[in-house]
């Protein structure tokens, strides 16, 4: 099983694959599993990664883990041993008795609620030999074609992470040039192929364009350090952002008065405050600030034209630190700039960058 698979009951949800001879397990969800995260007062649940790490490095486990990562099965039981509660207890008894047999077993665990359709494509592409078959094997027109084939992986892949995604595409890309080669004298074929092929590229180039929350993980401390420095001389580029599906909030309409003398939030702010995406949100851990030295943070903003985005920056500071449940009075510089106008409400957009001055 070199894929990742995704295994799952009533009670938890839990992502594996193997390395080696090794069965390893998502971090985050082995973290929240086991009750390694505490509460934020804005209400977000966060992970407990300096935790985790201290236990790790205790059993002799020195890489680091964060968002992303994955632990080995022997760590995740001591882990759960520290854990010490019944819903760690449950979560043992779900990965010992229910998942890992099954993968010994079978190379592959069936969630006994997957429909028909999961399960069918869960034997036709849960490894790249799978895979690669299949697409060898499809038409060019048709419910068996090489672009349906392809609908069907994205749909199989479609809950696995970046990284992985991008390496099934990549895999998918060899296999269409074997097959571009294989049908080298059908002309309607080959322009078939080539246009897949496009597309998964274009799918490819999606992916990578989002992952800067993944990109940032795997910059050291020292680096980000380093490029706080050269920021000072140079503006931060716009994809090093944290980006939100979230058209910004003006200053002059978050609240309204009440009384002659008090003052509440207007029904527009709290409306926009209910559909702020904190799903979005990166982890505190990703963001690597520390909070008791000042903080700088960029904003940007997709807007209307008519907007000054001045009068933006309140509402935005105001969410995002309470999201991670710190004061925003370490705010010490906020630069502020327009990425680009937009024409509806719909289409506008936060962009956020934090780091120690």
């Amino acid at each position: 099983m070199n894929d990742v698979q995704v295994f799952s009951n009533d009670q938890f949800e839990v992502t594996a694959r193997e390395n080696g001879s090794e069965i390893e397990f998502d971090a985050a969800q082995i973290a929240r599993n086991l009750g390694f995260t505490t509460v934020a007062t804005s209400g977000n649940e966060t992970i407990r990664w300096s935790r985790i790490n201290n236990y790790l490095d205790e059993f002799g486990f020195r890489q680091q883990v964060t968002k992303g990562g994955y632990i080995p099965e022997t760590y995740v039981y001591l882990l759960a041993m520290k854990a010490n509660n019944e819903v760690a207890v449950s979560f043992q008894k779900f990965i010992a008795f229910d998942v890992l047999p099954e993968i010994r077993k079978n190379k592959v665990y069936i969630d006994p609620s997957a429909t028909d359709q999961e399960i069918d494509h869960a034997v036709k592409f849960s490894t790249p030999q799978k895979r690669r078959k299949q697409l060898m094997e499809a038409t060019i027109d048709g419910e068996q074609s090489i672009f349906a084939t392809y609908d069907q992986i994205g749909e199989y892949i479609s809950n696995w992470t970046a990284d992985e995604k991008v390496k099934v595409l990549k895999h998918v890309e060899l296999a269409l040039l074997d097959k571009k080669d294989t049908y080298g004298t059908d002309i309607a074929f080959v322009a078939k192929v080539e246009e897949l092929l496009r597309k998964v590229a274009k799918d490819i180039d999606k992916i990578r364009n989002w992952q800067n929350g993944a990109q940032k993980r795997e910059l050291s401390k020292a680096n980000k350090q380093l490029n706080a420095k050269l920021n000072e001389l140079e503006p931060i580029d716009i994809n090093q952002y944290y980006r939100l599906p979230h058209h910004p909030f003006t200053e002059n309409s978050m609240y309204k008065p009440i009384t002659l003398n008090k003052w509440g939030k207007s029904e527009a702010y709290r409306n926009w405050q209910m559909y702020f995406p904190y799903f979005k949100m990166p982890d505190e851990n990703e963001l690597d600030v520390d909070w008791d030295k000042p903080v700088k943070i960029y904003l940007a903003y997709d807007c209307l034209p008519s907007y000054d985005i001045q009068n933006f920056h309140k509402s935005a500071i105001d969410m995002i630190f309470d999201y991670y449940g710190q004061d925003d009075g370490v705010v010490s510089n906020v630069d502020i700039k327009t990425n680009k106008h937009v024409d509806s409400l719909s289409d506008g957009r936060i962009y956020f960058y934090l780091c120690n001055e």
